[in-house]
């Protein structure tokens, strides 16, 4: 009977561990950012670029948030893109992704986003004109006839980012619309050949020298508009736990032993079949 509640306790041992390891690479993420990997699921996408504005002329990009090494430093007035945000003792961080910089050196870490302006973009064009927003309902008919668009970040802004030609227009999909003060008609598309938060001209679908109408807002103070839980008060009760029963697993088996193992008793022995 010992052997067996021994052999149990070592296979709750086993699979403890091999659980732990199987987490870890479940959350595995190609940024090879330990943190990221522990907190993905509190993270929230950002997908914006911003402009340093670092108190001290700099700011600097740790391992982790809060973290005393620093990865390296960007000097004030570089603008730099941050894929993630999260929230960590009541701050808030930014996730350099490591494609950054060059490839052969893969700058990756966290910024604290206060040191840092937000620039005008997709995302801050919305917050000012939603209320002029309207769902679509038309056929898209000028580009079904040209079977190509121009893609903006944003309707006004005055810099066309790329010409699509050969649309699929049966796949394509226009989520609301956006009327401009010359009677164009815009159209928001959510994903788009491998971009997100994409504007596409309805009336002039190829038209690049659209002028300048909405100009950009200097760049500004970040505000998340997104419910962040706070990594730093979080516990990890599950490791804690795992740690505990190992370090606990000698003392129960010596415990068990003695319980079930009476002085003068041999271990049974395992007898074959006749």
């Amino acid at each position: 009977m010992v052997r067996c509640i021994i052999v149990l306790l070592v296979a709750c041992f086993l699979f403890m561990s091999t659980g732990a390891a199987r987490a870890d690479v479940v959350g595995w993420d190609p940024t090879g950012n330990n943190f990221f990997k522990r907190h993905i699921s509190e993270c929230v996408y950002l997908g914006r670029s911003f402009q340093v504005n670092g108190t001290e002329g700099s700011v600097s990009v740790r391992s982790e948030p809060s973290a005393k090494n620093v990865v390296s430093t960007i000097e004030n007035d570089e603008i730099i893109y941050l894929e993630y945000s999260c929230l960590y003792k009541g701050k808030y961080w930014g996730f350099l992704p490591p494609y950054h910089e060059a490839w052969w050196f893969p700058l990756s870490g966290w910024v604290e986003i206060d040191q840092l302006l937000v620039l005008y973009d997709s995302v801050s064009f919305q917050e000012d004109c939603l209320s002029e927003f309207y769902a679509y309902t038309g056929d898209f008919y000028e580009i079904k006839k040209a079977r190509a668009v121009v893609a903006w970040s944003y309707p006004g802004s005055g810099v066309a980012l790329w010409t699509v030609a050969n649309i699929d227009t049966a796949n394509f999909r226009v989520l609301y619309a956006y009327p401009d003060a010359q009677g164009r008609e815009w159209g928001f598309v959510t994903h788009f050949y491998g971009s997100s938060d994409i504007w596409v001209c309805l009336s002039e679908p190829l038209n690049r020298d659209i002028p300048v109408f909405n100009p950009p807002a200097p760049p500004a103070q970040w505000v998340s508009d997104t419910v962040h839980i706070d990594i730093g008060k979080l516990g990890n009760p599950p490791f804690a736990l795992i740690v505990g029963l190992v370090a606990l697993l000698p003392i129960g088996t010596m415990i068990l032993i003695k319980v079930f193992w009476r002085p003068g008793e041999s271990m049974p022995e395992r007898r074959g079949h006749d």
